[in-house]
């Protein structure tokens, strides 16, 4: 009787076989891994590019890597392996692919760790180390608009500094996102140094809310002065900042006190503020669109804020816009940006700053180096660190004294 014989029979497992295999195994994740880390990494360092749908994924990859540093540490320990192993077996192609992305994973960790390093002191300990997790202390309604309750975290401090300083705190999110618990460590840490931090709701667009967002602002403000009993501050030293979107509104609100253009949304004088804090904010609106890392998203937010693109409302834009609105007597302003920024083009701070200098208000532009949009998100990041040391700087001359 014949049998049939089965291929296993026929072809009996090896050693050589199995190595076979497994190479076959390592080789995909290995070629996914070196090839991810390849294009994150051109991602990172590419130019800028004049089309806006590549531009917008480059820009988008490039918002992330900050976060990845640790990652990026792994990945160099295994692509270096997998370097090695590529020798090994000979295989050319991955060799070059593994020890490229091996050098792009390298520069990615240590160009913006040296450009921090010389600008101020950082340390890797504080890079890894944990963002406090705080609560707020209370949580209130400050005014309910068109049927919307708009709410205000209080942080308040242990130790009230002797001037009762208050920080009112404007969340960023491209105007139609974020929330006010956002930057909730940075909230903790103001009020470390006694100060008290009211960070607010206000109305998302769309629709249009280049007006009703700015009142809603204004509406905390005057607020945040009528309870000034119940919370232990002191009206006349109320400052604002706020980051991104939150940065543009926190400063026109500042800027345009009186303005009835800017009308606060509910019942409440209007007083200027002390100071004004500006982190990576767009200044100036039409410029804004001009030379984005993020041209298709930049476009989007401004659309659904202004109601329409740069062309359909130009008036609106240049309105929105802080920088046409310096002017002698205008509080204190600090200006983070960062140089890698691909949201808010990098010179519109110092810009502004010079505006502002030029009618002789006290103004200063902070550029920190290789940092991207929302860098404070990173609590431990080499541009949060660096930052610090300027945000305290500031509030101990127009607020803690």
């Amino acid at each position: 009787m014949l049998r049939t014989i089965d291929r296993a029979e026929r072809l009996p497992v090896t050693p050589a076989r199995r190595r076979s295999r497994w190479r076959s195994v390592v080789l995909v994740p290995a070629w996914a891994l070196c090839g991810l880390v390849t294009m994150l990494g051109l991602a990172f360092f590419a130019p800028r590019l004049p089309i806006s749908p590549l531009q917008d994924v480059i820009g988008v990859t490039a918002l992330f890597i900050p976060w990845l540093t640790s990652t990026l540490i792994g990945s160099v320990l295994i692509t270096a392996v997998i370097a090695v192993w590529a020798w090994r077996s000979r295989r050319r192609a991955l060799l070059t692919t593994s020890l490229l992305a091996t050098v792009l994973a390298v520069l990615m960790i240590t160009v913006p760790w040296a450009a921090a390093s010389r600008t101020a002191e950082v340390s890797w300990s504080q890079q890894f180390a944990a963002a406090p997790t705080p609560s707020p202390t209370t949580t209130a309604t400050y005014a309910t608009v068109q049927g919307q309750n708009l709410q205000v975290d209080v942080y308040r401090p242990r130790q009230p500094a002797a001037s009762k300083p208050t920080l009112v705190y404007v969340h960023g999110g491209s105007w139609n996102s974020g929330t006010r618990a956002d930057s909730a460590p940075w909230f903790a840490w103001m009020a470390d140094q006694g100060v008290t931090v009211f960070s607010i709701d206000y109305r998302l667009a769309p629709p249009p809310r280049w007006q009703d967002a700015v009142g809603d602002v204004k509406c905390a403000l005057g607020w945040v002065r009528t309870k000034a009993g119940q919370y232990g501050i002191a009206t006349a030293n109320v400052s604002i900042a706020g980051d991104s979107a939150g940065g543009q509104l926190a400063l026109l609100a500042a800027y345009t006190v009186g303005d009835q253009r800017f009308r606060p949304s509910c019942a409440v004088p209007e007083a200027p503020v002390k100071s004004v804090m500006g982190w990576y904010a767009p200044t100036d609106l039409p410029a804004l669109l001009n030379g984005n890392g993020l041209p298709g998203l930049a476009a989007s937010a401004t659309t659904d804020f202004l109601g329409g693109d740069l062309d359909s409302q130009r008036a609106r834009y240049d309105l929105a816009s802080a920088i046409n609105h310096v002017r002698a007597g205008l509080p204190p302003t600090l200006l983070i940006q960062g140089d890698r920024d691909h949201m808010i083009p990098a010179p519109q701070a110092a810009a502004l700053a010079g505006k502002l200098n030029a009618a002789g208000v006290p103004a200063t532009a902070v550029t920190i180096p290789w940092a991207e949009h929302n860098f404070t998100g990173q609590w431990g990041s080499w541009g949060s660190q660096i930052m610090r040391p300027h945000v305290q700087g500031f509030l101990m001359e127009h607020a803690l004294k």
